[in-house]
């Protein structure tokens, strides 16, 4: 074979290669040449904490969050707020979870975080709810920058759910086992037979002490913020956020700042601020952390 003919077939064969991953990157939204993103992080997981079980001193630990699922708000389709520095917000989201999620294996590293995207997708509120149920998370983190129709409105705050969103209708509201509510909660030892009163009641009293831990969830990251930004603390509220309901643990929305203030708009996209906010998230959970261990105990 000449020369010529050999670079041809080369050219030839490289091209087919590359026509083959960017058909398998294509044909699934976490692969970049031909690797499984999804697939990567997870054994990463797997090498740290073979080095954490391995060390002699390992490092810092929690008392009862062992798991938590940072969501990054967006993406895809769904681009979010864009503010005045031209960001979009679903990546300004994704990086901020990277950089949650770096801080808190690397000061705690047997805990598990599961991010819901780990790439620019797509993804229904409901399925990010499902992802965290089936991580049997202890923290659902919602990452979110805020928006207006204005240019005058500035700060941070925390959503959980409201008490309405959270207890289901009563048995007759719901058509009993026909009703969205009708199936046990996960983790849930109902007892009495189904579908009588004395299951709703208990179904009530899981969700009500869920919502209490989310609204001292709430509170932890605020605090946390109040700590670490300069900014204006709008306080803690309660809102129907679909994003939140169906979660089978502490769940909160953050907005970590407005992206259409001209001023916060353009330090939110600063490596500066998400640090910032990284510190304060970060405080939240080990405060959060120190609460659920005190509640617990307390209980009989």
């Amino acid at each position: 074979m000449n020369p010529r003919s050999f670079q041809q077939l080369s050219a030839l064969t490289v091209g087919l290669a590359l026509l083959l991953i960017s058909q398998s990157a294509l044909a699934h939204p976490g692969a970049l040449w031909g690797i499984d993103l999804s697939s990567v992080v997870a054994l990463r997981d797997q090498a740290r904490m073979a080095a954490y079980q391995s060390a002699d001193a390992p490092g810092e630990r929690l008392n009862r969050v062992q798991t938590i699922v940072l969501d990054p708000g967006h993406g895809g389709d769904n681009n979010g707020a864009i503010g005045v520095a031209g960001i979009r917000e679903k990546h300004l989201t994704l990086e901020l979870a990277y950089h949650l999620r770096e801080a808190i294996q690397a000061r705690y590293p047997d805990v598990r975080v599961v991010m819901t995207r780990y790439w620019d997708t797509s993804l229904s509120l409901p399925e990010r709810v499902h992802l965290a149920n089936l991580a049997e998370a202890d923290v659902f983190l919602s990452l979110h920058y805020n928006a207006a129709v204005h240019n005058r409105a500035v700060g941070y705050e925390t959503f959980y759910l409201r008490p309405a969103d959270v207890t289901p209708q009563p048995p007759e509201i719901l058509g009993h086992s026909h009703g969205e509510d009708a199936s046990p909660i996960e983790g849930a030892g109902l007892v009495g037979q189904h579908g009588d009163d004395l299951v709703f009641i208990q179904r009530d009293l899981i969700r009500a002490n869920q919502h209490e831990l989310s609204a001292r969830l709430a509170h932890s990251v605020q605090d946390g913020f109040r700590g670490h930004l300069d900014s204006i603390d709008r306080g803690v509220k309660q809102a129907n956020f679909g994003v939140l309901r169906g979660a089978h643990m502490p769940a909160v929305v953050v907005e970590a700042g407005f992206l259409t203030h001209p001023e916060e708009g353009s330090d939110v996209i600063e490596r500066a601020h998400r640090q910032r906010v990284v510190n304060a998230l970060l405080d939240a959970i080990v405060n959060f952390d120190a609460e659920l261990e005190q509640v617990l105990d307390d209980q009989p």
